[in-house]
């Protein structure tokens, strides 16, 4: 690597470790329920914190919309909606399953959807067949093994398989719902290309399309929390509560999208390398930083030293694949 691209892998590095541990503070907000919590970080990560930053690096970022075909905004802002209702179950199913587990899953399944849906609509022109299939099979076995590692840690340390069950179908619908933000990304090219055009620095141009996504994002998280605050009353907890809650509410919405734009603007400066380097490097430090959290934060105490094993060995094998997968595309 050559000493120019050092700043932008650092800040590659720094979005992988960003994503992967903003939701350490959820475990210690224990005045506030799951929705509160939730509200506020999406809020200040989908849509305070990335329009007053892109609107600030991205000139006249509303006049650029304007020129954009109406339907393509559409159909954005609703692939960032089936994103957000994603967004919506990773939340539940980590909050259930824990951070480590909650993040090998839903991460390997979106990753698994993300490269392939992205790939039919775009073209596989210059894929590399061989190193690409195996770095999915590879990411396949982590996916299944990560899951049945968590199954066997729920029967040794609680007997409530039901509430495994039911953890294990949110982080899959996730991650499902999950790869629309890649499949957003693709048809929100012309919006990228648009901001180059306009005068938008190179690292920046990639971000023209955030606030569209994250705005779609933001009203599916808003609406079911909404939902929330009506069937359990919570909403008055945010008037009964000091700033502790606050501060680790918005740490996480803080961490996630500095993760987010430190990824995208690291990415786009490493230009060639950037799909080749930056996402399996992203992608591998954010799945080794949530079960690092996970493993601090006593996620797995009590389970058996082989069923540790096991988890370790599967998220090994997604670390591996996003790489191989990463060199295959």
């Amino acid at each position: 690597m050559k000493t120019s691209s050092l700043p932008a892998f650092l800040l590659v590095c720094l979005g992988g470790v960003l994503t992967g541990v903003f939701t350490a503070p959820m475990k210690y907000l224990t005045r506030w329920h799951w929705e509160n919590i939730w509200f506020v970080y999406a809020l200040f990560a989908q849509l305070i914190i990335p329009c007053a930053v892109i609107g600030t690096v991205i000139p006249h970022l509303l006049s650029l919309y304007e020129q954009v075909p109406t339907p393509r905004l559409v159909l954005v802002l609703l692939l960032g909606t089936f994103w957000g209702i994603g967004s919506v179950a990773f939340g539940i199913g980590v909050d259930r399953l824990g951070a480590g587990l909650g993040f090998a899953l839903i991460m390997g399944i979106s990753t698994l959807l993300g490269t392939v849906l992205p790939l039919l609509l775009a073209g596989p022109s210059s894929l590399k067949p061989l190193r690409f299939v195996l770095g999915l099979v590879l990411l396949m076995s982590g996916v299944a093994l990560s899951g049945w590692a968590g199954m066997r840690r729920e029967r040794e340390v609680s007997p409530k398989e039901r509430y495994y069950a039911k953890g294990l179908a949110i982080c899959i619908a996730s991650g499902v719902l999950s790869a629309f933000f890649n499949i957003g990304l693709v048809v929100a090219k012309p919006i990228q290309d648009l901001a180059a055009h306009r005068g938008a620095p190179q690292w920046a141009s990639g971000d023209a399309v955030w606030p569209v996504l994250l705005f779609g994002c933001f009203l599916a998280n808003a609406s079911y929390c909404g939902f929330l605050f009506t069937k359990n009353g919570t909403g008055r907890l945010y008037f009964r509560t000091g700033g502790w809650e606050w501060c680790g509410a918005f740490g996480m919405g803080a961490a996630w999208i500095i993760g987010v734009l430190a990824y995208g603007a690291g990415a786009m400066s490493l230009g060639q390398l950037g799909p080749v380097l930056g996402f399996p490097i992203f992608t591998a430090l954010m799945l080794v930083c949530a079960f690092g959290v996970g493993r601090i934060s006593g996620e797995w105490r009590g389970a058996d030293r082989s069923t540790v094993r096991w988890m370790n060995t599967a998220v090994m094998l997604n670390v591996i694949s996003v790489f191989v997968i990463g060199y295959g595309r």
